[in-house]
């Protein structure tokens, strides 16, 4: 029995199973960013404010979570019609944290967060189009 499926829907299913893989790879890649922000250790300077210790993160670590608004400001944003997935860090300083400034050393999170995720990303979305081909293949 042939399997009788017009080239446009094949497309269609193809892009619909890659934009799904796209999510699922930008929600994998938030949980890391998140994890990196929320677990890292930190070697920096130990402070007291308002009779509470901080540890201030060293340059080259991931920023030490002090009122969590950072951390919490990690989304995600997709736009299907360009088939792309967006981790962001909506705070106005997540950008001088992750690439420094000219009096702080950087301290990276997104980077290292996508450097860590790469393998996983590329595996998801080819999972998700490696299923969609094989289903369009049966009947």
């Amino acid at each position: 029995m042939a399997v009788k499926m017009t080239t446009a829907q094949f497309r269609a299913d193809v892009r619909q199973a890659a934009f799904r893989g796209i999510v699922r790879a930008t929600e994998g890649l938030r949980k890391e960013v998140v994890k990196m922000l929320a677990h890292s250790s930190h070697s920096g300077e130990i402070y007291i404010r308002r009779g509470i210790e901080h540890q201030r993160s060293a340059p080259g670590e991931p920023p030490a979570v002090d009122t969590g608004r950072l951390l919490n400001s990690i989304r995600t944003e997709f736009d299907e019609k360009e088939m792309v997935g967006r981790v962001i860090a909506s705070t106005g300083y997540a950008g001088y944290l992750e690439f420094g400034t000219q009096k702080m050393e950087p301290r990276p999170f997104m980077r290292p967060s996508l450097e860590n995720q790469r393998d996983m990303i590329m595996a998801v979305v080819k999972s998700d189009v490696t299923a969609a081909v094989k289903k369009a293949g049966k009947p």
